[in-house]
């Protein structure tokens, strides 16, 4: 009797933090970041058929690709990951957190960002308002902060570096490539990645929190600095490192095999 109810209370408890997780996902609106990210790795993509295939992946190329991105597997991937490695007291403190106000705020605010960053000539104009700009006003020292509390940029390099050793890794699957090989190039390129990261960052955050008062970003930078704000952002590069080495290693394995086919 003891036995069932133990197995019974798990369960319980299992199905109660599964429950928050996909509350949380609802939140933070995943469904939406995640059409956002298949759009983005479809320009992609595109990019890669016109400069390693020549415009030669048709069909093959297509059909991997609806694979590598599918929706759900990317769903799964990311809150997999939430729920171990969040606690069930720090999913409650994050669902209060993202779906307040605030919270709500700056979901919408990063996820249509995104989105019209999407488009070449928006980045660039994003990107141009960064450099140009005045960096002594109150929100440049804010996002500042923010950046430097969440170690965005070190962590946003390190993801860089990581999802493209997985796309030559398995580009070069078939020839036997040596993976330190690999590595050490990526690495001799790591400063250039570091500028483009830190341009990409900023451009992007400043775009999106420009509508926000002084103190809705200090609050959001407090929540940074919380233990669930820390644990969040853990869970976030966590599952995004992870689901990314697989779609760039999956990406490179279908380039490859494209190319090969179309030398056949």
């Amino acid at each position: 009797m003891g036995v069932l109810f133990l197995v019974i209370t798990l369960w319980a408890t299992i199905g109660s933090a599964s429950e928050k997780v996909n509350r949380l996902m609802d939140a933070i609106r995943l469904e939406q970041v995640i059409d956002i990210l298949r759009s983005e790795g479809r320009e992609q993509a595109k990019e890669l058929n016109e400069t390693l295939l020549g415009n030669s992946g048709g069909s093959y190329f297509s059909a991997q690709l609806d694979v590598i991105y599918d929706a759900e597997w990317m769903h799964d991937q990311i809150s997999d990951v939430f729920q171990e490695a969040l606690t069930e007291g720090q999913l409650d403190r994050a669902i209060v957190f993202y779906e307040s106000d605030l919270g709500q705020t700056l979901v919408s605010l990063e996820n249509s960002a995104r989105e019209a960053i999407g488009d070449e000539t928006i980045l660039e104009m994003a990107k141009d308002s960064f450099l140009t700009g005045d960096h002594d006003v109150s929100l440049y020292r804010l996002i500042d902060e923010y950046i430097e509390v969440n170690d965005l940029i070190a962590k946003n390099v390190h993801s860089a570096i990581s999802a493209d050793f997985q796309f030559f890794r398995g580009l070069n699957e078939d020839v036997g490539a040596d993976d330190q090989e690999i590595l050490a190039q990526l690495l001799t390129e790591k400063d250039a990645i570091t500028q483009d990261t830190e341009t990409w960052l900023y451009s992007f955050l400043l775009m999106a929190y420009q509508p926000l008062e002084d103190g809705q970003m200090r609050e959001n930078i407090a929540f940074s600095r919380t233990e669930t704000g820390r644990a969040i952002n853990k869970a976030f590069f966590d599952s995004f490192d992870q689901m990314y080495d697989n779609i760039y290693y999956r990406l490179g394995q279908a380039v490859s095999h494209a190319l090969t086919a179309s030398e056949l």
